[in-house]
């Protein structure tokens, strides 16, 4: 790496910095996810020092009864937060400062990806495009998720590399595996999106090399070894869906209800609220410098292509810039109306909430975009100038957070159910009545029972019994696969069927009883595939570097 590259790096830090110094305001801020990401890191971390490893098992919520919050949602976002909260910072400054990596890093990422295709110059617009769309503060002061920016571009860049190598470089199998896995572990409706964008680039390549074999083996280790990375979190996530009401709840609820038009992503006005809110909703506006991107990319693409001679490498570059422009019209079109067919079909594989998930797909092309404006086009310094000027202006009242909040921890646990808006991922048979109001953890229901609690965590509950008679205990805690109950060192069968809660019979006398939240068969081939998967990427690197 150049020196010059280190000073353009130090400078995308510097500018990301400044532009999201609100975060360093104190406290947190209002927002539509915010109050959500708060509560997340709290159980994410409670799950971590209960030795949840990886974490599945949210204790606090659903008012006390637990809930399977780590077993569908994201985790790389709190595996980053988590350090940074174990070093001293609160939960507010974790996240914040969460999100500033996450801006940093994908600024960083895409200066590289944009670099092996443009030269410095179109990758350093390319990524001030990247920074500065709008969406990008829509996600972190609206929304609140950030990190799966950092990982496309690294991603499409391995795969480039391979393409053009025409050889099994395990180098960039490996960092397209992790950045895949990275997408995945960070947002899975964004993941699914970008899976989608990846299998068109692929079979795009193919029609214009030779050594397709060879590619298409390349870009499906990336796929088995990205899927292996993440099978801890993917497999249960896939399989174990069915046991919750997220079907019964979401199903085909936003199918036709979140659709965009062109106005809105030409332009809406700027809120802070979710979709279309009555308080003002988030906007959805691609950014004015991103349709002049798009605009003057269509213009250049013409012209080039009706150029009778060209060079190779201009013939290359062209074929890219094609690929993007495409993927970028297509990302508009399934957030249209127009697309309602290709959403049925999709939400008969799989549930996603709005159209709008696809946005960083439309962000991620058009700053692609830039960079081949500014490589291609003449006068390209005066060009460049001109889009960062108004990309800059354009943006300069979305910088800012909309209002602090002065609340304490304590007041958003309480505020918080589940942290996802419906309960989708309730165990379907819990009836919703016995889960409304907290209750003690522990009851006799025959009778009168000294009653003893020696630990309780997220995961295991410790506690002694004393009773007169003969009869059941409940544990008020949502029973979920994985769940044992020892009595007196000996396993009981768990009844769960009345109510959805842990109940079970005892003997009269005293009574030592163990509840632990353990991993089912299938998360612990999963767990361990995951590691088999990381310790033959761990090989590989060693291997390498020794040859």
């Amino acid at each position: 790496m150049r020196k010059i590259d280190l000073f353009i790096i130090l400078f995308l830090i510097i500018l990301s910095v400044f532009t999201l110094k609100d975060l360093f305001k104190p406290n947190f801020y209002t927002s539509h996810d915010g109050i959500h990401q708060v509560v997340r890191l709290y159980y994410f971390d409670q799950a971590i020092r209960d030795g949840q490893i990886p974490p599945r098992w949210a204790g606090g919520l659903l008012n006390g009864f637990g809930y399977p919050l780590f077993a569908f949602s994201y985790h790389l976002p709190w595996f980053i937060a988590e350090p940074i909260y174990l070093s001293g910072f609160t939960i507010f400054e974790s996240i914040k400062l969460t999100f500033l990596i996450g801006f940093i890093l994908s600024g960083i990422t895409m200066y590289f990806f944009q670099k092996e295709l443009f030269g410095r110059l179109g990758a350093f617009v390319g990524t001030i495009i990247y920074l500065y769309a709008p969406y990008r503060f829509s996600n972190i002061f609206v929304i609140g998720d950030a990190t799966s920016f950092i990982f496309p571009p690294l991603l499409f860049l391995s795969i480039f590399r391979l393409k053009v190598a025409g050889k099994i470089i395990w180098k960039w199998i490996i960092i397209g595996a992790i950045n895949l896995a990275g997408i995945l572990l960070s947002h899975a409706f964004v993941f699914l999106f970008f899976f989608l964008s990846v299998g068109l680039y692929i079979f795009y390549s193919l029609l214009f090399i030779r050594k397709k074999i060879i590619f298409m083996i390349s870009s499906t280790l990336i796929v088995i070894l990205a899927f292996g990375l993440s099978s801890y979190y993917l497999l249960p996530s896939l399989t174990e869906r069915n046991l919750t009401k997220f079907s019964e709840i979401m199903g085909s609820a936003f199918i036709g209800n979140t659709f965009l038009s062109f106005k809105d992503l030409l332009y809406s006005s700027w809120g802070y609220g979710m979709m279309r809110a009555s308080e003002g909703g988030m906007s959805f506006q691609l950014g004015i410098a991103q349709w002049l991107v798009v605009g003057i990319a269509i213009l250049l693409i013409i012209f080039l292509v009706l150029q009778k001679k060209s060079k190779d490498s201009t013939k290359s570059i062209l074929s890219e810039a094609i690929f993007y422009l495409l993927l970028f019209l297509g990302s508009l079109i399934i957030m249209f109306p127009i697309s309602l067919p290709f959403w049925k079909v999709l939400q008969n594989i799989t549930v996603v909430d709005f159209t709008w998930r696809v946005l960083p797909v439309s962000v991620f092309a058009v700053s692609v975009l830039a960079g081949f404006v500014i490589s291609k086009i003449k006068f390209p310094y005066l060009v460049a100038l001109f889009i960062i000027i108004l990309t800059f202006y354009s943006n300069r009242n979305h910088l800012r957070i909309n209002q602090i909040l002065d609340w304490q921890l304590p007041f958003y646990l309480q505020l918080e159910k589940t942290t996802n808006s419906y309960d989708e991922y309730t165990p379907k048979w819990v009836r919703n009545e016995m889960v409304e109001k907290p209750r003690q953890k522990v009851e006799f229901l025959d009778g009168s029972a000294e009653i003893n609690i020696i630990k309780n965590k997220s995961n295991y509950l410790d506690f002694e019994l004393n009773t007169k008679e003969r009869g059941k205990v409940r544990i008020n805690t949502v029973y979920y696969p994985g769940w044992q109950i020892q009595v007196n060192n000996r396993p009981v069968i768990i009844d769960y069927n009345q109510n959805g809660l842990m109940e079970f019979a005892v003997d009269k006398g005293r009574s030592k009883i163990i509840v632990k939240l353990t991993e089912t068969s299938l998360r612990l081939v999963s767990d361990i595939l995951t590691l088999v998967t990381l310790g033959f990427i761990v090989f590989i690197i060693i291997k390498t570097k020794k040859v």
